[in-house]
C-alpha cells in the first residue's frame, strides 16, 4: 500500500531496480476505433493524454503494473503494447493514492480515474482499450505507436521522429465526423443507404484525418498545417 509521496518515490525506485524494467521513452493509454467489417482492424487510436519523456514515475508504474497483470515485457524491443486490465487500474490507483487530493495537476491520474469509474453503460469496454509503451524511436510497428508519435509530434513535444512506414500500418477510411469508416463498409452498404437518404456525408479519404482531433490547437492556429507526417 502507497500512502505518502514518498512511499510512491521508493515504489518507483523498487520498480527501476528490477532486471525486466526499461525506462519508456514514450507511454500512454488509447482508446481504439476498430473497423466494422473487420473488427481487429484498428483504424485510429486516441489518446486522453501522452507522455513523451517526461512523466518517467508514472511510466515506471504503469510498467509494473503490466508486469503484475501477468504480462512479459520484452526490453529487447522498441515498442509495446498491451491490453487494458481490472488488475493493471487497481495497481494504478493503489500506487496514485498520495495524490488524489491534487488530482487535477495529474493528468495520467485522470485518465487512470476516469477509466476505472467508467460505467458499464458507456457502450466501453476494456478491449477498447491498449496501454502503449516507446522505448526506442524506431520506425513504428502498431498503429497506436504510430499515432502516439503523431500526436507527440504535432504537440510540438518533439521535432523530428522516426515515421518510416506508417503508411503501411494505416488503412485507407473515409472519415464522417471525425471518425474513420472502412471504404468497403460504405461499399456493401451503399444502396441501402441512399435509398435510405442515410448515406453520410464524407468529409475526407485517407489514411489519417486531416486534423488530429485529439489535439487542441493554440489560439493563433485554425488547423495542423500541411500533412500530419511532415
Amino acid at each position: 500500500m502507497v500512502n505518502t509521496k514518498d512511499e510512491f518515490k521508493e515504489l518507483v525506485s523498487s520498480i527501476e531496480k528490477q532486471s525486466w524494467y526499461k525506462k519508456p521513452l514514450a507511454f500512454g493509454i488509447a482508446r481504439l476505433s476498430r473497423g466494422v467489417l473487420d473488427k481487429n482492424l484498428i483504424l485510429e487510436a486516441t489518446y486522453p493524454t501522452i507522455n513523451w519523456n517526461e512523466n518517467s514515475g508514472s511510466g515506471t508504474v504503469f510498467l509494473a503494473a503490466i508486469k503484475q497483470s501477468g504480462y512479459e515485457i520484452d526490453i529487447n524491443r522498441s515498442e509495446a503494447v498491451f491490453p487494458l486490465t481490472d488488475n493493471f487500474l487497481t495497481f494504478c490507483i493503489e500506487a496514485y493514492k498520495p495524490f488524489y487530493e491534487e488530482k487535477e495537476k495529474h493528468k495520467n491520474l485522470q485518465v487512470i480515474s476516469t477509466l476505472a469509474s467508467l460505467p458499464i453503460d458507456s457502450g466501453l469496454s476494456a478491449d477498447d482499450f491498449r496501454v502503449v509503451f516507446i522505448f526506442e524511436d524506431d520506425k513504428p510497428q502498431s498503429v497506436e505507436t504510430t499515432y502516439l508519435k503523431l500526436i507527440a509530434k504535432h504537440t510540438k513535444k518533439v521535432e523530428n521522429l522516426n515515421l518510416e512506414g506508417v503508411e503501411e500500418l494505416l488503412t485507407n477510411c473515409a472519415w464522417i465526423d471525425g471518425v474513420p469508416v472502412e471504404l468497403e463498409w460504405l461499399r456493401q452498404n451503399e444502396i441501402i443507404l441512399k435509398v435510405a437518404d442515410k448515406f453520410p456525408k464524407i468529409d475526407y479519404v485517407g489514411k489519417y484525418s486531416r486534423l488530429l482531433k485529439h489535439i487542441i490547437l493554440s489560439d493563433d492556429e485554425i488547423a495542423c498545417k500541411g500533412s500530419l507526417l511532415k
